[in-house]
């Protein structure tokens, strides 16, 4: 279910999976081993954007398998992302800017375009027409023949929708999306693959809980439910 890369080297991959994807670790980390196994492109010396990167953790393992990373965010990647990029000796093969998602000042520049539950803050207060923008940008931003790379939170079902509405203090403003949200955003784009997956772990109050609650899901609860009950979509989109 996870997957680490070849340049992991002396860390372990409990460690190394919680710099890169920080919560949820079980669920989301299946988009590394997506997002490989589908695009046509290697990561090693591949020119990437990521995109809202906060914590710089998909950064920083596409640091490790060779590529050269610009990381950014709408007010700059923290100063945690900078420390945990030092602490893997990897900061030279990364530059940090500002970068709003809607508003890309680079064209035909990218091999890779990645981000991981950003659409829901773009989309703030169910502007979807911010949403369907910033994949616009991340088109143009691309290369011919370059991918985009994405996880992103579904709607999901109604018992998701009623414990964020009441229980997630930005639930009732995040642009959470549907599938076919999506692969309409993405009609520019000459080739989609995706897929879905999670229900239970969400839920959990702990980061073990979520491991238990998402071999739950991987083993058992994702064939079961329906899928646009599922909560992430992970897909590659090619130019």
């Amino acid at each position: 279910m996870i997957y680490i890369g070849y340049a992991m080297k002396a860390k372990s991959s409990k460690e190394f999976l919680h710099d890169v994807i920080e919560w949820d670790i079980y669920n989301w980390s299946y988009s590394l081993k997506y997002w490989q196994d589908h695009s046509g492109l290697d990561l090693k010396s591949a020119n990437i954007l990521e995109l809202g990167s906060r914590d710089g953790g998909l950064s920083l393992w596409a640091a490790l398998n060779g590529a050269n990373v610009l990381c950014t965010d709408l007010d700059g990647p923290t100063p945690k992302a900078l420390e945990k990029h030092e602490r893997y000796h990897i900061e030279k093969s990364i530059q940090y800017d500002k970068l709003n998602a809607s508003d890309i000042k680079y064209k035909n520049h990218f091999d890779i375009v990645m981000f991981k539950s950003v659409l829901g803050a773009v989309g703030y207060n169910f502007n979807k027409t911010a949403q369907k923008e910033a994949i616009n940008q991340i088109f143009h931003s691309l290369k011919e023949g370059g991918e985009l790379w994405f996880a992103e939170n579904l709607v999901a079902s109604p018992l998701h929708k009623f414990l964020r509405k009441n229980y997630v203090n930005w639930g009732n403003t995040w642009g959470y999306v549907t599938a076919r949200e999506m692969t309409d955003y993405l009609s520019a784009f000459s080739n989609v693959d995706y897929t879905t997956l999670g229900f239970l772990a969400t839920f959990g109050r702990n980061e073990f809980q979520r491991r238990f609650l998402g071999m739950l899901d991987n083993k058992v609860i994702n064939k079961v439910v329906p899928k646009h009950w599922h909560y992430i979509i992970i897909g590659v989109a090619r130019k």
